[in-house]
C-alpha cells in the first residue's frame, strides 16, 4: 500500500472569488503519515477534547485510510485516546474485553456491527491500535440492537448456566427487526406485542446476570463483560421505550431518536472518563455543526457543538470522484465535474490529499457558498462548508474498501 499523504492546509483564500483561488496565497506541510511540520494542525486543535472525523459515505475505501492517519497522528501527537465509531456500543465495547485474545483481523470482524468497517483499511488501524498497548482503546457509539458481537457473546456467556437462555438469545435479539415490517403493514398490535416482548427479553436476560454475578465471573466472564451488557441492554430500553408505531420509519423522529440516543452515549462516554479526549468516526450527516438548509432534523453533532462548544471539532470529508460501494443499486462511480459542487473547488488545488481548517477563515469565498456534496448512498445535498463544519478532509480520488472476507 503506498505511503498516504495528506497535505494540511496553512493559509487560506486572499481572493473572494471562488473561481481564482488557485492564485491565493496557500502554503502546505509535509505529509501527515511521517508527523512532520504539524503545527497548523496543532494549533487548530489546541483546546479540543472532542474531535469528529466524517465520511460522506461508509463506502469509501480511501477515506478509511486517510481517517486511519489522522488517527495515528491524533493519538500520537495530541493524545487523543479513544475511538468511537458509528457501530454498536455493546459490540465494541465486548470486543474490546477481548482485544489480547482477538488476532487483528478477528477484532476487526468483531467490534463493529457496521460490516463495511470489516475492511482492510480499518484492518490497518486495528493493527495500530493493538500494538499501542491500549493507550488507543476503541468502542463504538451506536444504539441500535442488531450488533452481531454483541449477540455471540451474550448467547456464549449465557450457556453454561443456562443454555435454554443461551438459545433464546439469538431469537429475540433478532426479532427486534419484526418491528419495522409490522410498522410497514400498519399492525399496531403486533408492532407493541413485539416491542413488549423485546424489553422482557432484556430484562430477563438482566435478570440472569445480576443474579450469576459471581458464578459468571468464577467460569470466566469479566465483570467488565457483565456491566458492557447491562448498559447496552438499558440503551435499547431507553432508546426504544417511547416509540410508538410510525417512529422507527418516522421523518424526522426516527433521526432523531437514534441521534439523541448516539449523543447520549458520546456523553457518557466524556462524563466518565472526563480528561479523555477523543476521536468519533462518523458519516458526516451524525458529525455536523448545523443543520443543512430546509432540514429538521436533529443530527448528535448539533448537541455536541452546544454542549462543548469550541473544544468540539467536525472534520467532514469531501471526495471529489471515485467508487462508492453504498449506493441505491450497488457500487456506483461518480465525479464532482462542475463548480455546482464543494469537492470541484477542492480540487482546484491540484492536491490528491489535505486537511482545511474553516475556523480560522474569514474571507468570503465558496466555503461561504451554497454548493453540492454527495451524501449516502449517492444523494446529493447542498450546504455551506463553514456553517456545516469545523474543517474539511479533502481526497481526490476513493475506490471502495477492501472487504475482508
Amino acid at each position: 500500500m503506498n505511503k498516504i499523504h495528506i497535505l494540511i492546509l496553512l493559509f487560506l483564500f486572499n481572493s473572494s472569488n471562488a473561481q481564482t483561488v488557485l492564485n491565493s496565497n496557500i502554503k502546505f506541510t509535509s505529509d501527515l503519515s511521517d508527523f512532520k511540520d504539524l503545527t497548523a494542525l496543532r494549533e487548530s486543535l489546541k483546546g479540543v477534547e472532542i474531535i469528529a472525523l466524517g465520511e460522506q459515505s461508509h463506502g469509501l475505501g480511501e477515506v478509511f485510510n486517510a481517517k486511519t492517519e489522522l488517527v495515528k497522528f491524533l493519538h500520537k501527537e495530541l493524545g487523543f485516546d479513544l475511538v468511537l465509531f458509528e457501530s454498536g456500543y455493546g459490540d465494541g465495547a465486548l470486543a474490546w474485553e477481548r482485544l489480547d485474545s482477538l488476532s487483528p483481523i478477528a477484532f476487526t470482524n468483531s467490534f463493529s456491527s457496521n460490516h463495511y468497517y470489516n475492511s482492510e483499511e480499518i484492518l490497518t488501524l486495528v493493527t495500530y491500535v493493538k500494538s499501542q498497548k491500549q493507550s488507543l482503546k476503541i468502542n463504538g457509539f451506536d444504539c441500535q440492537p442488531q450488533q452481531n458481537y454483541l449477540i455471540k457473546r451474550m448467547t456464549e456467556i449465557a450457556q453454561p448456566i443456562d443454555s435454554v437462555l443461551a438459545k433464546s438469545v439469538k431469537f429475540e435479539m433478532r426479532s427486534f427487526n419484526n418491528l419495522y415490517q409490522f410498522e410497514k403493514d400498519k399492525d399496531t398490535l403486533s408492532f407493541n406485542k413485539q416491542l413488549d416482548r423485546f424489553f422482557n427479553f432484556l430484562n430477563v436476560y438482566n435478570s440472569f446476570l445480576n443474579q450469576h454475578q459471581q458464578e459468571l465471573i468464577n467460569s470466566g466472564t469479566t465483570k467488565n463483560e457483565i456491566d458492557a451488557i447491562l448498559e447496552s441492554n438499558q440503551i435499547f430500553k431507553k432508546t426504544y421505550s417511547e416509540i410508538k408505531i410510525g417512529d422507527l420509519w418516522g421523518w424526522p423522529f426516527s433521526l432523531n431518536n437514534r441521534d439523541k440516543s448516539m449523543f447520549e452515549i458520546i456523553k457518557w462516554y466524556k462524563d466518565k472518563n472526563p480528561t479523555s479526549k477523543i476521536i468519533i468516526w462518523a458519516q458526516n450527516s451524525h458529525i455536523e455543526n448545523k443543520s443543512k438548509p430546509n432540514q429538521t432534523i436533529n443530527w448528535m453533532g448539533h448537541s455536541l457543538k452546544k454542549t462543548y462548544g469550541d473544544k468540539y471539532y467536525s472534520i467532514g470529508s469531501i471526495v471529489y470522484s471515485g467508487k462508492d460501494l453504498l449506493g441505491n443499486n450497488g457500487p456506483f462511480e461518480f465525479e464532482s465535474s462542475n463548480n455546482t459542487y464543494l469537492a470541484y473547488h477542492l480540487n482546484q488545488f491540484k492536491k490528491d490529499k489535505f486537511v482545511l481548517d474553516l475556523r480560522a477563515h474569514d474571507k468570503p469565498d465558496f466555503t461561504n457558498q451554497l454548493l453540492l456534496g454527495m451524501e449516502s448512498y449517492g444523494n446529493t445535498s447542498g450546504f455551506i462548508a463553514k456553517d456545516r463544519f469545523d474543517g474539511l478532509l479533502f481526497i481526490k480520488y476513493s475506490d471502495i474498501p477492501k472487504l475482508i472476507k
